[in-house]
């Protein structure tokens, strides 16, 4: 019942759109910002921001104008971001740190609802670790460790990471943008066995919200009328 319903509704969209009217369009981002990392798989919104995180995307999809001067875009990202969770402890009156940083293939889904120059996005997907670093100081065993995609399988219930993205970008010289993001990565969750066990000082989930700037190009090609 539930594959009908969503390809029902899947189905109403397409025919929904003027096809002669939809462009293709494509677009390169490039994003910096500020992280902030979560012990607590409840919160959202850290407490402070701690380090940085870049990427990339490149998009490809279809544009629907809607008016002379509005358009509805549906896009797939892929691309790449590194990710990074810094925390900071008192245990026993010491200061103990940990760091981990991925490094990620990203693939999702975009929305953008485009008004002239301005444009308000949002969407999600997933990002796969190729390989990441943990980083601890002040504890039992201090050190650097690299982790494989299949470490982190141990070592979390799964290595992908889940993430939702808004943004609201402003269009200068016609195609190129630049704009305000904000990103929050779903938690991932620790498998309670001994893999790190003596290493890991938080053993609960681990998750992240940053925001920054991005810019790039998006270009909406016509094939009939040139773009």
């Amino acid at each position: 019942m539930k594959n009908r319903i969503f390809l029902t509704i899947i189905c109403i969209f397409v025919i929904s759109f003027n096809l002669k009217a939809v462009n293709l369009a494509v677009g390169f981002i490039s994003q910096f910002g500020i992280s902030g990392a979560n012990t607590n798989a409840s919160k959202v919104f850290p407490s402070s921001f701690r380090d940085f995180d870049s990427g990339f995307a490149f998009s490809i999809g279809i544009n629907q104008p809607i008016g002379s001067s509005m358009s509805f875009s549906v896009l797939l990202d892929l691309g790449y971001y590194h990710d990074s969770y810094d925390f900071r402890y008192i245990i026993n009156g010491n200061r103990v740190t940990e760091n981990y940083q991925f490094d990620s293939f990203l693939v999702g889904g975009y929305a953008r609802f485009n008004f002239s120059f301005l444009s308000l996005g949002a969407g999600g997907g997933v990002k796969v670790p190729g390989m990441a670093t943990y980083r601890v100081n002040g504890y039992k065993n201090n050190g650097r460790y690299r982790f494989s995609f299949g470490d982190l399988n141990d070592i979390f219930e799964s290595a992908l990471i889940p993430y939702l993205r808004f943004s609201v970008d402003f269009s200068i010289f016609n195609y190129f943008i630049i704009g305000v993001y904000a990103n929050y990565d779903f938690p991932l969750y620790f498998q309670h066995n001994s893999y790190m066990s003596d290493t890991l000082v938080n053993k609960d989930s681990i998750s992240a919200f940053d925001i920054g700037i991005q810019f790039g190009y998006y270009l909406n090609i016509n094939f009939d009328r040139g773009y």
